[in-house]
């Protein structure tokens, strides 16, 4: 009979039993590791494959944008190479296939010159865009055939970084042909309604001073053999005085008119301005019977200067008219010139009635007269003519009027060499 002692055996299998143990458990730990592992390579694999969709969506989402869009629009990166643009682009330019297929930037540049009305203006702009980046701007394109793009240029941006730059063309001609009869008829309509309104001011101006002429004369005839010569003479001095109005109207009228239809000319020539400001005033003083004073002042050196006689002298007549009429007889009307720094200055100054506020800005529309000038004569053309004047000879008119104190009337004319 034997017998064994296995105590001992036991004793020398249990290290060999936790080593075992021990790599069951490294091999349960790295085989969790790589299924978690696995998984996490399946969720972002997932995740690209998602994310690649909603991209690829987002790319024809953007594409189909652009192409539905009605201007044409094409992203140039800051290499020079196309990376986007719209078929409207393409055929708003008529771009062939091999170019678009080409996607090559300096071929395509070499194609709009081509169409061009005004190519280095274009090449500018484009030179401008390549020296900053971060320059924005709009323009228009003329080319050859008449059509005319709107071009707007802005940086393509990613993030805070500008990686290149887009355009976009709008195709304007035909609202701008729109916009051109728009205007036109806008304009015929206004020049139909001034030249109606023009007509029938004309017709009643020389309706009432013709009545007035037919009133007198028809009186002179009746009571010619009862009346004195005196109360004669008033009569008579009444239609004269009328017919002195209604040639001046006609001479306004006639300058009105030329004016408007660009026939009146600038014709400066040497004149000695002192003895053409003396010439007018005795002509006014004439007129006006001594019934007011006229002072002139002359500042600079005013004698050979050159100016167009013509239209000066309805200038200065107007506004001394319009001073002395308008100012209460035995008050004193005063002309200022100066001649300084390649200029001359009239300056015409009165104690009148002055020119209500709400009246002063409408001064130079025909026909308009001031609310408070009662039955004083006048047709509303002086002011007018004044100014078309001034404007025909690059000069500048400034009115300065209070009610009950008076005007003052200030012109500036460049001296012609």
């Amino acid at each position: 009979m034997f017998l064994r002692d296995t105590n001992n055996r036991k004793l020398s299998l249990l290290p060999s039993h936790r080593s075992n143990e021990a790599l069951d458990s490294r091999t349960q730990n790295l085989v969790a590791k790589l299924r978690n592992a696995s998984e996490q390579l399946y969720r972002e694999k997932v995740a690209r494959l998602q994310a690649e969709a909603e991209l690829e969506k987002s790319l024809s989402l953007l594409q189909a944008t652009l192409e539905s869009t009605a201007e044409g629009v094409v992203a140039v990166n800051s290499k020079g190479h196309i990376v986007s643009f719209n078929q409207k682009f393409v055929q708003m330019w008529q771009i062939p296939e091999f170019i678009v297929k080409s996607r090559n930037y300096n071929q395509y540049l070499t194609f709009y010159k081509n169409q061009l009305k005004d190519p280095d203006n274009f090449c500018r702009r484009i030179q401008e865009l390549d020296s900053q980046a971060d320059l924005e701007g709009y323009d228009t394109l003329e080319l050859k055939d008449g059509r005319i793009f709107e071009r707007y240029c802005q940086p393509l941006r990613l993030g805070e970084q500008i990686i290149g730059t887009v355009w976009s063309f709008r195709d304007i001609t035909n609202r701008l042909q729109v916009e051109k009869e728009i205007h036109r008829s806008l304009a015929q309509e206004e020049r139909g309604e001034h030249k109606e309104r023009f007509v029938s001011m004309i017709c009643h101006e020389f309706r009432s001073s013709l009545n007035m002429i037919s009133f007198s004369t028809s009186l002179l005839k009746r009571h010619h053999h009862s009346w004195s010569e005196e109360k004669k003479l008033q009569y008579l001095h009444r239609v004269q005085t009328t017919v002195e109005q209604l040639g001046q109207l006609m001479d306004e009228v006639f300058i009105i008119d030329t004016a408007q239809a660009g026939k009146l000319k600038f014709e400066p020539k040497p004149l000695n301005l002192l003895q053409f400001c003396h010439d007018i005033l005795a002509q006014m003083n004439l007129s006006e019977s001594s019934q007011h004073t006229v002072t002139f002042v002359s500042q600079g050196d005013c004698q050979a200067v050159c100016m167009d006689k013509k239209l000066l002298q309805p200038i200065l007549t107007n506004l001394l008219s319009n001073a002395l009429k308008y100012s209460p007889k035995g008050s004193t009307v005063d002309l200022v010139l100066s001649c300084q720094d390649e200029k001359v200055i009239f300056q015409i100054k009165d104690k009148g009635i002055g020119i209500p506020k709400a009246d002063q800005q409408l001064l130079f529309e025909a026909f308009h007269r001031g609310g408070n000038v009662g039955d004083r004569p006048g047709s509303g053309l002086g002011l007018a003519i004044v100014k078309k004047l001034v404007d025909i000879h690059g000069g500048q008119i400034f009115v300065e009027s209070e009610v009950g104190v008076g005007t003052t009337c200030t012109i500036t004319l460049p001296l012609c060499q």
